[in-house]
């Protein structure tokens, strides 16, 4: 039997301007127990702004923040139970390992030994223990990162709120703290909101995505929905890379076809039910090279990607982006060349107007 999702923080109908600038509006949603989401969208979106009214940095305009079904709007951020992990880690620099993740429990009535055991707990959590002594300057950006996150898991708090943590770090590291931050929310059942602007990040990381452009929440669901089943335009565009295809369906001898400016190709008869104008997602790994295939183009450019080569290809009066998956067999294809592409026969037909569900 599937454990039911417990609601822990709700907003409801946020908004907030920054003097006739209005930087959210009216966004509400719910965040279980033990759920990681992921605040995504373009700079100056928004998702900072709210991470931070969830944090009691900024007082909300209007709506209420409820944690646990209380309002928190009246609670000072050191009293709201949400740990803030910022971009700059904010370690202080003069103190050891131990006094930077002690610093919150110097507020709290605890003993020494109370405290000594709880920086121990959360050190190991890190898998920072033997550190204690030294200074952030000894450590690696890795390690920095690892002691802001204890520093605010030792005072036990209810929501963890990262906002782009691993930005200041190379490829390589960011993917190992972003395993090591699920990790920790696995194993602690920590809930998390997590702001980024890298939307690998974010799809590699969540329980699902939040997606916002100007202020307004554009999508909420799981990464692969996200991903293939885009709300609207602007997330087709947003997330990943995307070839949009504006055209009719329509069917002839039985069979279903899709037309646009520039070519056609068979489509799914369940897609040519509706006689408007459609528009349809096609993913860059979607399409295939196929020298049968009817619609051909010239390759424009060519990218090396290591696991796949990029190209962009001249389909009449369109461009077309094809990620083609490097088989290592030697296939590489050059500007100049003409080449037939296969588009799958299903596709995700994007809506001009949705109504979004918050669930």
């Amino acid at each position: 039997m599937l454990e039911e999702k417990k609601p822990l923080l709700q907003l409801k109908n946020i908004s907030k301007s920054f003097g006739d600038v209005s930087v959210i509006k009216n966004i509400s949603l719910t965040i279980n127990q033990g759920e990681l989401i992921t605040f995504i969208g373009p700079s100056g979106c928004g998702k900072t702004t709210l991470l931070r009214i969830i944090g009691g940095f900024h007082p909300q305009d209007s709506g209420q923040v409820l944690l646990e079904g209380e309002s928190i709007d009246h609670l000072p951020t050191e009293k709201r139970a949400t740990g803030m992990v910022f971009q700059n880690y904010a370690l202080f620099p003069h103190m050891t390992i131990y006094e930077n993740v002690a610093y919150g429990l110097n507020f709290q009535k605890k003993s020494k030994n109370e405290k000594e055991a709880l920086v121990k707990e959360v050190l190991a959590q890190v898998r920072l223990s033997g550190y204690e002594n030294r200074k952030p300057n000894e450590l690696s950006g890795g390690q920095q990162q690892r002691v802001a996150i204890a520093r605010c898991l030792v005072l036990k708090p209810k929501v963890l709120l990262l906002d782009e943590p691993l930005s200041n770090l190379d490829a390589n590291l960011r993917t190992i703290m972003r395993d090591e931050i699920r990790r920790l929310k696995e194993e602690l059942n920590l809930t998390i909101i997590f702001v980024t602007h890298d939307q690998e990040e974010a799809l590699s990381i969540s329980d699902r995505v939040l997606v916002l452009n100007d202020g307004s929440l554009q999508q909420l669901n799981i990464p692969s929905v996200i991903y293939q089943n885009p709300a609207n335009e602007f997330v087709a565009n947003f997330v990943g890379h995307a070839n949009l295809l504006t055209g009719r369906a329509h069917t002839e001898k039985n069979e279903s076809f899709f037309s646009t400016a520039d070519f056609q190709f068979p489509i799914d008869p369940s897609m040519a039910s509706s006689s408007e104008e459609l528009q349809l997602l096609v993913r860059p790994e979607m399409i295939q090279i196929d020298p049968n295939s009817n619609i051909k183009g010239e390759i424009v450019n060519a990218v090396y990607h290591g696991s796949y080569i990029r190209y962009q290809i001249q389909v009449g009066n369109q461009q077309l982006i094809l990620d083609d998956h490097n088989g290592f067999d030697g296939r590489l294809l050059s500007k100049g060349d003409n080449i037939g592409l296969r588009i799958p026969k299903r596709l995700h037909i994007i809506e001009r107007e949705k109504e979004l569900s918050m669930t």
